[in-house]
């Protein structure tokens, strides 16, 4: 039965209304004569007297049932709690009921003194305060049951961005519309869930596959490490993908080809060439990572160009629970941007502020409007190769900036919670507030590589060498095509193709190769200690 005073109106209500019992109610703008005047105190008031009246299971439209409930009906009246050990209060999102149930004309009874301007007090707050002197009237379930994730910043981040919660302790699952739909939830479709990989859209996956098989059956798994014995995590190309439908929605998937099925997602950016441009406009990667990954030994790796000219914009960030490792830009004296490393963490305010002793000196080497290879590598003194820092950023195969004394923060938590490139988690814990474009910054990314370990110097220098190799061979067979093209399009007789490389593109790629050695080996590492 659908309760209502104002018709609802969309396409998705008119696909549900078949299914559905319709019954206006009166609009409600006074309780005991105590004015009600928004519209979710109207519906609190409403959902009491139905159930007192009816009985039944009350569901808000945005909490979805993912188990049977049928072991609860034999209770007289059910609410879950709302926060760890009901730490908010008893949510008013579900509620079983029988009819003339005391413990909801009991609540009922407390309207008598309602305040509009108190949010939740009646509503969640207060039959929190009343179930413990009157246990024989309610049941009360565990948070988990149908109100975790939670609606602050590290429970709509476990929900929409990390592929992280499997929902195995939930009968449903609140997702929290009022605070996701600004930004989280913008432009959600069904080709959305059935695209993008995160705990939410994962668990309700299966209603839009009806029985169907699952095309990416393998896609939802939660893993807790990496699976591969070369400790990568996941490769992240962002080239353009083939399938038309993996570019048609936003956020667009950031695929990962590693076997760890670890696809993150792309907000607002666009795929150019053979990268994904952010314009730093809400725009953002973000990828989820293994449940168990640890900051202290970690490396992460990408490609990327921007011409910003503004300083403190987020390049990228290791998120933890209470933390952040982050790579932004920096302004030198010249006015050129280079980068730097900082480290933040939630202060006794629960405000965020970085640690002074933890801020690396910023990277001499200035940044042109040129692709360049970053990596950020974090060793765990315990683990790592002597001689390696415990962080260093390198790029282009240098050191840019590190610390021999630098130590990872026990205060902001090990475990990464993901990795952000592009801009960060809203500092002020808001989701739903317009998003700080302040910190975000406009640059193209390509090739990102994480690693559940930190890699060395040599391996550092040797992936970029390779990787020029790579680029510069490509950029051959590029040139030659092309060559070969404008050759064809001259010719008055049909000549004869080989595949054998030809005198100038030996040549060429041995020029290519010593460059490289040149670069590789060039004495401007640059150390902190």
């Amino acid at each position: 039965m659908f309760h209502y005073h104002y018709m609802p109106v969309g396409d998705n209500f008119e696909r549900a209304r078949p299914m559905l019992t319709l019954h206006q109610v009166p609009l409600v703008e006074k309780v005991f004569d105590r004015p009600v005047s928004h519209y979710a105190h109207r519906a609190d008031v409403v959902r009491l007297q139905v159930l007192e009246e009816y009985g039944g299971i009350y569901l808000d439209l945005d909490l979805i049932s993912v188990k049977p409930v049928d072991h609860l009906l034999d209770r007289e009246f059910i609410m879950a709690q709302e926060g760890v050990d009901g730490s908010v209060g008893l949510c008013n999102a579900m509620i079983m009921a029988r009819p003339h149930s005391r413990f909801v004309q009991r609540w009922f009874a407390t309207y008598a003194l309602f305040d509009s301007a108190e949010w939740n007090y009646h509503s969640v707050i207060l039959p929190g305060k009343l179930a413990p002197f009157f246990r024989n009237e309610i049941t009360v379930l565990n948070h988990t049951a149908f109100f975790w994730p939670l609606w602050d910043s590290h429970g709509l981040r476990t929900l929409y961005l990390e592929k992280s919660y499997d929902f195995s302790a939930n009968l449903g699952t609140h997702i929290w519309e009022s605070a996701a739909n600004k930004n989280l939830m913008k432009d959600v479709s069904e080709k959305v869930i059935m695209e993008i990989d995160n705990s939410l859209y994962c668990q309700i996956r299966p209603l839009l596959l009806d029985g169907k098989p699952d095309p990416r059956p393998t896609s939802c798994r939660i893993l807790s490490h990496t699976e591969r014995a070369d400790k990568l995590i996941g490769h992240w190309s962002l080239r353009e993908p083939t399938s038309i439908q993996r570019k048609e929605t936003n956020p667009l998937p950031a695929i990962d080809d590693s076997g760890n099925d670890l696809n993150g997602l792309i907000r607002n950016g666009k795929y150019v060439g053979d990268s994904i441009y952010l314009s730093g406009d809400t725009s953002y990667i973000f990828l989820t990572m293994p449940t168990e990954t640890s900051a202290r030994s970690m490396t992460v790796s990408w490609w990327m160009k921007t011409s910003s000219k503004s300083k403190d914009q987020m390049a990228m960030v290791i998120q933890t629970d209470n933390g952040r490792i982050h790579v932004s830009t920096y302004i030198q004296e010249n006015g050129s941007l280079s980068f730097q490393v900082k480290t933040v963490r939630r202060n006794d305010q629960w405000e965020w502020a970085q640690i002074e002793d933890l801020v690396l000196r910023p990277s001499p080497n200035a940044v042109d409007q040129a692709y360049h290879h970053y990596a950020l590598v974090i060793n765990d003194p315990k683990s790592s190769n002597l001689g390696e820092p415990p962080i260093a950023l390198y790029m282009d195969g240098y050191v840019a900036s590190s610390s021999i004394h630098w130590t990872f923060p026990e205060s902001i938590g090990s475990i990464v919670r993901g990795v952000w490139f592009g801009s960060i988690e809203p500092l002020n814990d808001r989701y739903q507030s317009p998003w700080d474009n302040s910190v975000n910054l406009q640059a193209y990314y390509r090739e990102i590589h994480i690693w559940e370990k930190g890699l060395s110097v040599a391996t550092i220098k040797d992936m970029v060498a390779s990787t020029n190799m790579t680029l510069a061979a490509t950029a051959a067979v590029s040139t030659k095509k092309k060559n070969k093209s404008n050759a064809k399009s001259n010719a008055t007789t049909t000549q004869a193709f080989t595949n054998e490389p030809s005198q100038l593109d030996q040549e060429l790629e041995q020029e290519a190769l010593e460059e490289d050695e040149e670069l590789l080996w060039g004495a401007n590492d640059q150390l902190d200690d």
